[in-house]
């Protein structure tokens, strides 16, 4: 399985449904997900990281999601991943926020720390850029998988990894 950099986590599963197998998923992050375009999720089973085809998946209130899923059909088999930690693809999340507007979001890299906050969003290119103003930097980089590592709605800042080159382009 991809490394955990690859994947953002979404929530706990808190709670059983019923007993035909449902589960509920605190969903913790604050931003929407194009449910119908996730068929899978990540479920973390003594540090490695498994798949879980969705049968079906609904809103159920604002942070929990009511998941079915696929081969899981029994309260007993539910058990089996009650309190476990639930982990998205990150092309799910990075699709989704290609629609979002980032504007005025902080911008931080892994390695650098605080960089400057976000401007505007270039989206008339083929590939959309991230325009951000910072104190030591005015820059731009690709909004793509490779560069953005975490997004945090609520906190309204961007994680990114982004090399030094891309930096000091102007």
């Amino acid at each position: 399985m991809k490394p955990k950099e690859e994947h953002f986590f979404l929530g706990k599963i808190f709670k059983l449904h019923g007993y035909k197998g449902e589960i509920n998923l605190y969903h913790q992050n604050n931003f929407e997900l194009n449910l119908s375009k996730i068929n899978y999720l990540l479920i973390d089973i003594n540090k490695t990281f498994i798949p879980f085809f969705i049968e079906r998946i609904r809103k159920k209130k604002e942070n929990i999601l009511l998941i079915k899923f696929e081969n899981i059909n029994s309260e007993k088999e539910a058990l089996d991943i009650l309190k476990k930690s639930v982990f998205v693809d990150k092309k799910f999340i990075v699709n989704f926020l290609k629609e979002q507007d980032l504007t005025n979001y902080k911008v931080y890299d892994i390695n650098k720390g605080y960089l400057g906050t976000v401007q505007m969003i270039n989206n008339q290119t083929p590939q959309k850029l991230i325009f951000v103003k910072g104190s030591e930097y005015d820059f731009c980089f690709p909004m793509h998988e490779n560069f953005i590592k975490k997004i945090k709605v609520k906190e309204k800042c961007i994680t990114i990894n982004i090399p030094e080159e891309l930096l000091t382009l102007n």
